[in-house]
Formats: structure tokens, sequence, C-alpha cells
């Protein structure tokens, strides 16, 4: 993706705190993102939560079914809880069966101790098993077949994974987190940084972070993809929207959200006060803009639509005015 280009996406897949909607949701969001013209749909992982998800794969490989164009992101594969030769798997067979479509964001997790528990893998070994993920996905997916690896968790020799994607190496690695660790881990071994709920002045500081340790491997610090994941609620009332955000939120992480967590970490408020907003973080550096939607339940589609219509189509085109004058 080339420096000034911006893009934008919705999470059509993720916790779901008054319960799973009908199977027919998420054949529904795709459709509608589709038709609208948002540029990537997104799922969210976990494996035991307080609130049901769907499982990641299998989101993603609905919205693949239904759309042709739209680019398909993972935000996250929490990559510690998997043998990475079951992720290039998945992910090598869901980019080929959808034409080279994936964007695949890894994280550590942590938040979900159960997460660690049902899968069996201690929580202290997330960061060094992410790391080590990498690298094998790195192997199983590049151009030395069968690969090999040995590793401390991982070790295999003349294994070959296919169907291969269909992207040459496998699809972009959006490293996910906001943590020191995860900073390095971006700039040295992703495509990308995909951060999740920090201020935009944050998001600037940390991305300097990550190109510095890009950089220090001998890597290009402007290749990479600067990308955010932010709940986000448009209304016509601002002080309204703000409200339903915040309860929604509060009810998603079962911790209370105060107002200024919503000023501070959310696209919350009336159409403009979103795109100022979304103003703030493209000029933090971000390119590739996830929102999720973060109102009631019943209003999830509508949400899609008016967040596309009312919000990121008036600023694409402001976007398109700039770069033309």
């Amino acid at each position: 993706m080339s420096g000034d280009t911006v893009l934008f996406g919705i999470q059509g897949s993720g916790q779901h705190t008054e319960g799973l909607p009908d199977p027919g949701f998420f054949r529904a969001v795709a459709d509608l993102a589709e038709e609208l013209g948002w540029d990537s749909i997104w799922g969210g992982e976990h494996l035991s939560f307080h609130n049901p998800i769907l499982d990641l794969s299998v989101a993603l490989s609905i919205f693949a079914a239904r759309s042709e164009r739209l680019l398909l992101g993972a935000g996250l594969v929490l990559l510690p809880l998997r043998h990475p030769s079951w992720v290039a798997k998945t992910y090598g067979s869901l980019d080929f069966v959808s034409g080279g479509r994936l964007l695949l964001g890894v994280g550590v997790g942590g938040e979900g101790e159960k997460d660690f528990e049902a899968a069996g893998v201690p929580i202290g070994e997330r960061g060094a098993r992410a790391d080590e993920g990498i690298a094998a996905l790195r192997a199983l997916w590049g151009p030395e077949q069968p690969a090999g690896h040995t590793g401390r968790f991982y070790a295999f020799d003349g294994v070959r994974i296919d169907p291969p994607p269909a992207q040459p190496g496998g699809p972009p690695l959006l490293v996910g987190g906001r943590t020191p660790a995860a900073l390095r881990r971006a700039g040295r071994l992703g495509d990308g940084w995909l951060a999740y709920m920090v201020s935009a002045d944050r998001f600037a500081r940390d991305l300097a972070e990550v190109r510095r340790h890009a950089a220090a491997a001998g890597r290009d610090p402007v290749a990479l993809t600067p990308a955010i994941v932010l709940p986000a609620h448009v209304g016509a009332d601002g002080n309204a929207a703000r409200e339903q955000a915040r309860a929604h939120l509060s009810e998603r992480y079962a911790t209370p959200f105060e107002p200024h967590h919503v000023a501070r970490y959310t696209i919350a408020g009336d159409p403009e006060e979103c795109r100022a907003r979304l103003r703030e973080y493209i000029a933090a550096g971000v390119r590739h803009l996830v929102l999720t939607p973060a109102g009631p339940a019943a209003g999830f589609l509508g949400e899609v639509e008016a967040l596309h219509n009312q919000v990121v189509a008036p600023l694409r085109a402001e976007l398109a005015a700039v770069e033309a004058a």
C-alpha cells in the first residue's frame, strides 16, 4: 500500500454482548460492506471469553464467500494458542480461496486467561511463542519448500503446506499490541502494526518506535502498514452517541468506561465529530482505519451503513480533493 493511501475497514464479527445473532447476520454484514464500498471487513478472536464470538476463520470464510473485492482482516489471530503449521494451513487456504485478499493480524492475547487455559498454553510463554510462530509461518510460506524450523516450542523438517497462499510469501502479517514488546515485534518481524484503542498522539509516538525497531533490524520502516482498530458510533446527537458507546464498551469489557475514555479512545459523536477524530489519526500516521460498531446490537447493520455514508465516504472525498490539489 502506498504511503499516502488510507483504507477504511469495518469489523463484521466480534464479541456479541447481547448473545449470538442469527447466522444469517454474518452473510448480511458482508453483503452490506461489499455493496457500500468499505475497503476491508474484519473479525476478532477469543477461544473462551465472557461474551460469545464466532470462530475467526469461520467468520472470514463467510466474508470471503459473500464478497469479491473486500480485503479480509484477521484482527487478531492469537498466535501463541496454535501450532504455526495449523495457522499456515487455515489461513493459507483462506488466502488461496479468496484470491489473495487476506490481511493476517497476529497478537499474543492475554486479556482472556481462559483462552490460554482452554488451549493448554502457559500464558507466560505467549510472547516467546508469538515470536517463534511468526518465524515458523515465514518458513512455511517461504520460497524454500518443503520447509523446516527448529526452535524452543516448534520443530519440523521437510513440511509442505498445500495449497499455498495466493500471495507470494503469505498474507501480510500485521502485529497487534501496544506494549513495548509488541512494538518491537511489529518493527522487527511484521509487515505492519495493528494498534487497538490508543489515542492519536500515542499512536504517533508508538509508530515512531515501531519504525525505529524496523530500521535497527535493517528493514524499511516506511514499508510497514500503520493500522488501528477503533470502536465507533455515530448519531445525530453527539452526546447521546458517546453515551451509547460508553454503555456498550462497559458491557463488552465487563469494566466501567468513563466519558473521558470514550472521548480519547473511540470514534463517537455526530458525523463531523467522527470525521474530525479520524483526521487526527490520519495525521498521526494511520493508513488503515478499522471501525468496530459500538452501539446497540439491534442497530448493527444500520451502524455499518451510517459510519460509511456519514463519516467514511465524505472523508474519502475530502482526502481525494486534497490529494488532487
